[in-house]
């Protein structure tokens, strides 16, 4: 979905250029700093160690959420955008949202699960 919507930006100039559209100032994407923030850990938490699991779990419900956050302090809520790129906008942030969902079940699981001896 970054990728997609950085090359939309692109495209429609909202960032003028694509590594403009993956940084700090990305309306229809993340920076790459926040995708490796969800990458790495979510791949993490798949793991069947629960030293890694729990906390590669943890840091993807917290990034997902500071990726929705953060968008009011940045501007890209404010920013103007055709009814379409909101549209995608909101797709994003959701999908944001459900990873943050997701890693969080994943998290409490892990940690109702008893510790192996």
């Amino acid at each position: 979905m970054h990728v997609i919507g950085a090359l939309m930006a692109v495209a429609a100039g909202l960032n003028p250029t694509f590594p403009d559209a993956l940084g700090p100032q990305a309306r229809l994407s993340a920076p790459l700093p926040m995708m490796a923030a969800q990458v790495v850990p979510a791949v993490g938490a798949t793991r069947s160690r629960r030293g890694v699991a729990i906390p590669a779990a943890a840091l993807p419900a917290v990034a997902g959420v500071l990726a929705f956050v953060s968008g009011f302090y940045d501007g890209g809520y404010a920013a103007e955008l055709t009814a379409g790129q909101r549209v995608y906008q909101i797709a994003l942030v959701s999908a944001h949202l459900a990873v943050a969902v997701v890693a969080a079940l994943r998290l409490a699981g892990l940690l109702r699960r008893p510790a192996r001896s």
